[in-house]
């Protein structure tokens, strides 16, 4: 294999999806990470919203944050059902245990 074939491959991992080589989905995908990146600030600077209110509402602008990254920027977007469900099982043991937590937090602290 020459140097040539190495660093300029006939096939690429977008080649089979000509839109993962169009900038525009990029440069939306960061511009709304951008503004969620406002909304986060504006959440935490707000003395208005309740303590609760304001980390469910940073919680679930972490997770949409996070959805976007991989669905655009990992090119989640454009693979296969399988693979996204295969990257989605391992995101779903954390959630539970985390709400497992929680539940067992607030169950220590009721009176």
């Amino acid at each position: 294999m020459t140097e040539k074939e190495i660093l300029q491959p006939e096939v690429s991992s977008v080649t089979h999806v000509p839109e993962a080589r169009q900038r525009t989905p990029y440069l939306a995908a960061f511009g709304v990470l951008v503004a969620l990146t406002l909304v986060e600030i504006g959440v935490v600077r707000s003395s208005g919203i309740p303590h609760r209110a304001a980390i469910v509402a940073l919680i679930a602008i972490a997770v949409a944050k996070a959805a976007l990254i991989a669905l655009f920027y990992m090119h989640l977007r454009y693979e296969t059902r399988i693979l996204k469900v295969t990257v989605l099982g391992p995101l779903i043991a954390p959630v539970v245990y985390g709400l497992l937590l929680m539940l067992d937090s607030a169950a220590r602290h009721m009176p």
